[in-house]
């Protein structure tokens, strides 16, 4: 309904059709132009719930504004200052530059922080390991708690955010003291455990060689040409 309506939404070079919304679950995401009304929107959204039997909780609502900046900061301020911009719900959360907005897991918005956005993740990732310092675990089951935690809990992220530099080399310690006992000096290299079994090392999740393959995965989206060819490409 949303892409069959009046809506402009946003127009990408070589793409035939406008990007108008991007669906998953119950989760939608309606891309508006400066001069698309939402009140269009809101009639397809009304109308859908009235067939659906459903009810749509505008006040979850959440506003990123695109274009220039200096655009932006005027539809912020005014936002802000007058609870409106057009026919825009009121009361909503309308995202300023450095404010990240979540969506599907990942994070969204002008100017943000890579610090802030992996804070949270890294602070829940070392409460974590903190937990299973308590035990009494053996290096081989180490090696699977970080398999589990460190690289389970990094790896989404890290495919829909990048991963920066110093955010590695704060894994990298996180991991180095879980597995040493916080111990300084270390009996053994990381780099040695990176390595196989046969090769004297313990396979131990080597996240640079990690963040390289998810690099590669997204090189080869790019690179393809054919019908699945992503949007972003």
């Amino acid at each position: 309904m949303i892409r069959k309506s009046d809506i402009r939404g946003i127009e990408i070079p070589n793409r035939v059709e406008a990007l108008k919304a991007t669906l998953f679950a119950d989760d939608t995401t309606v891309y508006l132009a400066a001069e698309d009304d939402f009140a269009i929107l809101q009639c397809v959204l009304d109308k859908w719930c009235s067939a659906a039997k459903a009810k749509f909780n505008i006040s979850k609502t959440e506003i990123i504004p695109i274009g220039e900046p200096k655009y932006r900061k005027q539809m912020v301020e005014t936002y802000h200052c007058t609870g409106r911009w057009g026919n825009y719900p009121q009361n909503v959360h309308m995202a300023g530059d450095g404010d990240a907005v979540r969506i599907l897991g990942a994070y969204f918005g002008n100017g943000l922080d890579d610090c802030n956005v992996w804070s949270v993740r890294l602070a829940k990732l070392e409460e974590t390991l903190k937990r299973w310092k308590m035990g009494h675990t053996s290096l081989e089951g180490k090696r699977h708690v970080a398999q589990m935690f460190v690289a389970g809990m990094t790896q989404f992220l890290t495919d829909v955010q990048r991963m920066p530099g110093y955010i590695l080399k704060r894994l990298n310690t996180v991991i180095r003291n879980y597995i040493w006992d916080d111990k300084h000096n270390t009996p053994v290299a990381m780099t040695h455990l990176h390595l196989p079994v046969e090769k004297g090392g313990i396979k131990l999740i080597d996240l640079e060689a990690r963040n390289e393959a998810i690099d590669l995965t997204w090189l080869r989206s790019y690179l393809s040409f054919g019908e699945g060819r992503p949007l972003w490409a």
